[in-house]
């Protein structure tokens, strides 16, 4: 058992540090609090990073109910790393909000408790746990702020549609149950592999576990929830949400379609790239018309749930596909994130975020926040020496071998549409002058430094992509090592 436990050290620190941030808050005094509580979180999230060693051995622990492997070492980081991004730039904010500090940070590390689990589990119980950690708190900063009656209808709406694709994956998962008479996931494929798609529950238990996977990582037609969510909630946790509970979602859905349902890869593949198609044509359409730049980021985070859901589509390049789908979610996690925070030096009215109009003439004004942000812009239209132009070329190459010519034709046709309104951003900030009546710009060290280094890191693996694609790859080889 000590054992066991060792193997999710990780997850015990997150968990306790979660719980002792509610606790420390009420022996402080507001002002105090306000420094202590997002120090601790900080420093607590590293040191859940340095807790969790670099394997590459599979190790299952519990009985087989968690797997401690490279997949689950990367993913870890991506989690770990994004919930310290977003704990390091939302103080300023919550301060200007007077919204409450430890539940806030709190929610972000129960939440990311709940992807760190999903990216342990080796049986359809301990992956629902794990989502259902992650989305609940994320229903919570939606309406964090609670005075604002778009943070409340954000909140209401990710509740109801959470809840539904919630129901859906459960009943799927139940199906699966029926068909194998187990929740582990290999003993799962091996009876799917016996029965086929031609076996009407399989067929059922597929489509059903497609929908509810496809509304927690707002995949069209699955998506409605998204623009409003992400407009409507506090923006330091619009940064979050667009990223973490994503790449979770995918983790998620990799454990499971290239493990239990590959068998069936025949099938579900070409109907995601179908999907693929119609997700990042939708998603790049909306935000063409989009005059708010936080409902326009929104709706591109729906476009690039496309192109990962191509690469997901490529299963026969085998790992190369997996690859490409756990690298492009650590690129687009850091450019998402980044693009969503850089919206916070300008003090803007509720939880909204800047229009295109007040945005005009920011590298006048902050030159350090418009340089920051149209990086993070060019890395998301995906032009070099950016990591957003290599991650597009590790989905575009397992998607080419894979042999759909046709869904990389499409993404580089997205790519070109994106491009219009990612730097039309870029355009206003640097050769427009200021409007008059314009957001008040808000600044702060610790965010300034925050987006300057992760931009700094979207540049440099831009350029030295290597290490981190090397480390993809082997973190996808575990999906392709277990019996089936």
């Amino acid at each position: 058992m000590s054992g066991d436990l060792l193997g999710i050290l990780p997850e015990i620190i997150v968990a306790a540090l979660a719980i002792a941030l509610l606790m420390v808050e009420l022996g402080l005094k507001r002002e105090r609090a306000r420094v202590i509580v997002p120090a601790l979180a900080a420093i607590g999230l590293v040191a859940a990073f340095a807790a969790g060693p670099l394997t590459t051995a599979r190790t299952e622990l519990f009985g087989g109910l968690l797997v401690v492997d490279s997949f689950t070492s990367f993913f870890r980081a991506v989690f770990l790393g994004l919930a310290l991004i977003a704990v390091l730039v939302s103080p300023p904010y919550l301060e200007r909000r007077g919204l409450p500090v430890a539940e806030y940070y709190a929610m972000i590390l129960f939440s990311t408790l709940g992807a760190m689990t999903i990216t342990l589990s080796s049986d359809l119980i301990t992956l629902f746990l794990g989502l259902e950690l992650m989305s609940i708190p994320v229903y919570v900063l939606a309406g964090m702020q609670r005075r604002d009656r778009f943070s409340n209808e954000a909140a209401m709406k990710y509740f109801l549609l959470g809840a539904f694709s919630s129901a859906l994956l459960l009943y799927g998962f139940t199906w699966l149950f029926g068909i194998a008479g187990t929740t582990d996931f290999a003993a799962i494929a091996a009876a799917i592999g016996r029965a086929g798609l031609t076996s009407g529950p399989v067929l059922v238990a597929l489509a059903l576990i497609t929908v509810g996977l496809g509304f927690k990582a707002a995949v069209v037609p699955f998506h409605q929830w998204t623009p409003d969510a992400y407009d409507g909630a506090p923006t330091p946790a619009s940064a979050f949400m667009s990223v973490a509970p994503k790449a979770a979602a995918f983790a998620a859905a990799v454990r499971i379609f290239f493990g239990p349902l590959a068998p069936l890869a025949a099938d579900w593949s070409t109907a995601f790239a179908l999907l693929a198609v119609i997700t990042m044509t939708a998603g790049n359409a909306v935000a063409l018309a989009q005059r708010n730049v936080k409902r326009m980021l929104a709706y591109s985070s729906i476009a690039h749930t496309g192109y990962i859901l191509a690469a997901t589509a490529a299963f026969g390049a085998d790992t190369a596909a997996a690859a490409g789908v756990l690298f492009y979610l650590a690129a687009y996690g850091l450019m998402n994130i980044g693009a969503f925070a850089s919206l916070l030096v300008l003090d803007t009215e509720g939880t909204r975020g800047a229009t295109l109009g007040e945005l005009a003439g920011l590298a006048k004004r902050h030159p350090l926040a418009a340089f920051v942000f149209a990086v993070f812009l060019v890395s998301l239209t995906g032009i070099p020496p950016t990591v957003g132009f290599i991650a597009k070329v590790f989905v575009l190459q397992p998607v080419l071998d894979a042999g759909f010519t046709w869904l990389a034709v499409a993404i580089a046709l997205n790519a070109a549409v994106a491009a219009f309104y990612y730097l039309r951003v870029v355009v206003q900030m640097y050769m427009s002058e200021p409007e008059e009546g314009a957001p008040r710009v808000v600044s702060g060290w610790i965010v300034e430094a925050s987006l300057a280094v992760t931009a700094a890191a979207v540049v440099v693996l831009g350029i030295v992509p290597s290490t981190l694609y090397s480390w993809a790859l082997a973190a996808a080889a575990p999906l392709f090592s277990v019996p089936r």
